[in-house]
């Protein structure tokens, strides 16, 4: 794995046009990863993991919507098959 300055590559932006390796994104002042970059080329053997991750940051970012709705929609399939019950 190759270490990238975020300096370098905005002086220099091609450089992520010749990457054959998996890049690690750094700020050389604090030493700290900031991202990790792939060519697209390697796009298929992470698909799926980028998928999760997607999936994941969903879930996070509407884990307080999905409880209330889950509270407010609980008990009404058990209502519905009553009432199917109840008509046949």
């Amino acid at each position: 794995m190759k270490r990238v300055s975020i300096s370098e590559i905005v002086k220099k932006p091609s450089i992520l046009d010749s990457v054959d390796d998996v890049i690690e994104v750094v700020n050389k002042k604090t030493n700290e990863v900031k991202g990790v970059f792939i060519s697209a080329k390697d796009l298929p053997y992470v698909k799926d993991m980028i998928e999760e991750l997607e999936y994941r940051r969903w879930l996070k970012r509407n884990k307080k919507g999905l409880k209330a709705s889950y509270k407010e929609l609980s008990g009404i399939f058990d209502e519905a098959i009553v009432e199917l019950g109840e008509r046949l």
